[in-house]
């Protein structure tokens, strides 16, 4: 048996019950303490092993040989759980969620779990590698962008990271399996909130008063051409308004209307442009109903872009362990964000998917779903990926 085989099972019991010790326990982005002192705790045991004291609150980031020169690959692992209630299908689950509301529901249980048990096998083998590897156990994926604070807060100033691999747990894939994409894989997003400002009257007497509320129905209907008559169709965008609130009772027309929602595209051009064209139809359609409307955008997360030399490794790795049907590299690119783009912004990068979907199942739970648990049979595949990984890189970069 490859030695390194041997080790991944060595550790996997231990791995197995941590990973459903976090399920059992999950904590929303920004509130991962118990988390990060888990994870800690258990890379202190490591030799050769040097954990850094936060860079935020409930972060941790630990270099495996922290004085040795030579190449240096960050591993990265997600810790946050989501706001969703674990369904009472998962009622007899021995580790279901303890914690009303909240549950991991996106498998970053599994990813915390598999970098820790990437590092408890290399901090073994130390010193049969020529260079440095650094694990990135990141807080608030879910929420505001945790890679980005990091990265303003000095990752890569202390670490000096040459590249920087990371997994998502993906239920379209059996177990076996890895997906990826080269180049563009993930949008980018914007924010977008706007108010419609009209003049309030009786519901009894529409004529005396500027309804916001017909003025941002308007506007709704408005907002849904702009994809498909504004952008080139080869473009991807989307538009999406999630939230409208607006009066108080049932025979009042309130003075205004608030809309919320979000923009999702490949090519910064394209935000640009979804951008101009919202505020353009936001503005006239308000003025063509005699309202105003104001509308202001937050910019989220960048577009994840897959480097094609990390992408192209990450392949050849793939296929030397799982063989050539282990390996698809036909993933389309996905409009949803992932906040891993902050960190390719920096150093060259790329994140691939890990099969999670049992082998004799045609469906499985998606992410964000009630009912989603991480496969723990993913557990050693994702190990081996992080470990050959890092050992190949090491060693060909020396």
């Amino acid at each position: 048996m490859d030695l390194l085989v041997q080790r991944i099972n060595e550790v996997l019991p231990e791995i197995t019950a941590f990973r459903r010790e976090l399920h059992a326990h999950p904590e929303l982005s920004r509130q991962e303490y118990e988390t990060s002192r888990r994870v800690r705790e258990r890379l202190a045991r490591l030799p050769h092993l040097k954990v850094l004291p936060p860079l935020g609150e409930t972060d941790v980031v630990a270099i495996l040989n922290p004085d040795r020169d030579g190449p240096c690959l960050a591993l990265r692992g997600d810790m946050d759980a989501l706001p969703i209630q674990e369904e009472a299908s998962h009622a007899a689950l021995p580790y279901r969620s303890q914690v009303d509301g909240v549950m991991h529901a996106c498998g970053h249980d599994g990813h915390t779990a598999n970098l820790l048990g990437t590092a408890k096998v290399l901090s073994g083998m130390a010193d049969q590698l020529p260079g440095r590897v650094v694990f990135v156990f990141q807080p608030d994926e879910e929420a505001t962008g945790g890679a980005g604070v990091l990265c303003r807060r000095g990752l890569f100033d202390v670490t000096r990271i040459d590249a920087i691999v990371a997994l998502h747990a993906w239920p379209q894939r059996p177990v076996g399996t890895i997906s990826m994409r080269y180049g563009l894989a993930q949008a980018a997003s914007t924010c977008f909130c706007l108010t419609v400002r009209g003049a309030g009257s009786h519901g009894a007497y529409p004529h005396r008063g500027i309804d916001p509320i017909v003025v941002a129905a308007h506007t709704l209907t408005a907002l849904q051409t702009i994809v498909s008559r504004s952008l080139d169709p080869v473009d991807a965008g989307v538009v999406t308004v999630g939230a409208i609130h607006a009066g108080t009772a049932q025979n009042v027309i309130p003075s205004e209307c608030a809309m919320k929602g979000t923009l999702r595209y490949l090519r910064p051009e394209v935000g640009a442009l979804l951008r101009e064209r919202v505020s353009e139809v936001v503005e006239n359609t308000a003025r063509a109903h005699r309202a105003t409307a104001v509308v202001e955008f937050e910019e989220g997360y960048p577009s994840l872009r897959n480097d094609e030399s990390i992408a192209r490794f990450v392949e050849r790795t793939g296929r030397d362990i799982l063989g050539e049907a282990g390996v698809s590299c036909d993933d389309p690119p996905s409009m949803g964000v992932e906040d891993f783009a902050y960190y390719t912004q920096r150093v060259p990068g790329m994140m691939f998917r890990l099969g999670v979907r049992p082998q004799d199942a045609d469906t499985y739970p998606p992410l964000h779903n009630p009912r989603f648990n991480f496969n723990d049979d993913a557990l050693p595949i994702g190990m081996r990926m992080f470990c050959e990984l890092a050992v190949r890189f090491l060693n060909d970069s020396k």
